[in-house]
C-alpha cells in the first residue's frame, strides 16, 4: 500500500530538512493564506514542480506540517513525559523534567514550535479544524500527567496548594516565554552550545529559587 507522500518520504534527510525548515518558516510566520508556495520552492532550493510532486497541493502541504508537527509532539514530547517516574510527586522536578524535554524537542527542529503557536492564530482557525480534537486530546493527556499524583504535602503549609501550584505555573510559563522571545528575536542561537548551557544554568537557579519561595525547608 502506498501513502499520499512516499516521494517525499523517500529523499535524502538532508532534502527533507530542506523542505521542512523551508515550509515550517513559512507558514509558521505568514498563515494559510499569505503562505507562499513559490518563496517556500526557492529557500528549499528546489523547483516549484517537485514541491507540488512531494505534495499536491498548498493544502495538502500544509495537512502534510499539521499531521508532522501532531506526531513529533506525540513522539518526542508526550510519549517521553507520560511515563512518569523519579519525580516523587514533586511538582517544580516534573516541570524541570518537561522544560527538558522541550529543549531537546526544539535542538533537533526549533520551528515545530513556532508551527505549533501558528495553529491557534484566528487566520489559521479553518485550516487546522480537523486537527482540533487530536491536539486537544495531547493536551489534556498533558495537563492529566502534569498535575496527578503530585505530592502537595512539599508545598509551604501556609499557602493553599492549587494557589501555590498555579503560581509556579505562572512563574515557569513566563519564564518559558521569554527564553522563546529571545530565541525568536535572535537572542539565543539554539546551535550555540555555549549560549544554551548558560541559559540552562540560568533556568536551574530560577527553579531554586521557586523552591524556596513555594516549598517548606
Amino acid at each position: 500500500m502506498t501513502g499520499r507522500f512516499d516521494a517525499f518520504h523517500e529523499l535524502e534527510p538532508e532534502k527533507q530538512k530542506r523542505i521542512l525548515d523551508a515550509a515550517l518558516k513559512e507558514f509558521s510566520e505568514k498563515g494559510f493564506k499569505r503562505a507562499s508556495t513559490n518563496a517556500i520552492a526557492e529557500s528549499a532550493q528546489i523547483g516549484k514542480g517537485m514541491l507540488f510532486y512531494y505534495f499536491g497541493s498548498k493544502g495538502e502541504l500544509f495537512d502534510f506540517l499539521c499531521g508532522y508537527c501532531i506526531e513529533f509532539f506525540r513522539r518526542e514530547y508526550l510519549d517521553r513525559f507520560l511515563p512518569r517516574g523519579g519525580d516523587d510527586g514533586d511538582f517544580i522536578r516534573r516541570q524541570q523534567r518537561m522544560a527538558e524535554l522541550k529543549r531537546k524537542a526544539m535542538g533537533e527542529i526549533p520551528l515545530i514550535f513556532h508551527m505549533f503557536e501558528s495553529f491557534y492564530r484566528p487566520e489559521n482557525a479553518a485550516y487546522i479544524k480537523k486537527y482540533a480534537e487530536p491536539l486537544a486530546e495531547q493536551r489534556r493527556q498533558f495537563i492529566q500527567s502534569l498535575y496527578e499524583g503530585l505530592d502537595l504535602s512539599l508545598l509551604r503549609a501556609d499557602l493553599e496548594p492549587l494557589r501555590a501550584l498555579r503560581y509556579i505555573t505562572w512563574l515557569m510559563d513566563s519564564y518559558t516565554a521569554e527564553i522563546e522571545r529571545k530565541a525568536a528575536h535572535g537572542d539565543l542561537d539554539a546551535a550555540d552550545e555555549a549560549a544554551l548551557a548558560a541559559e540552562w544554568a540560568r533556568y536551574d537557579a530560577f527553579t531554586e529559587d521557586l523552591r524556596k519561595l513555594f516549598y517548606h525547608n
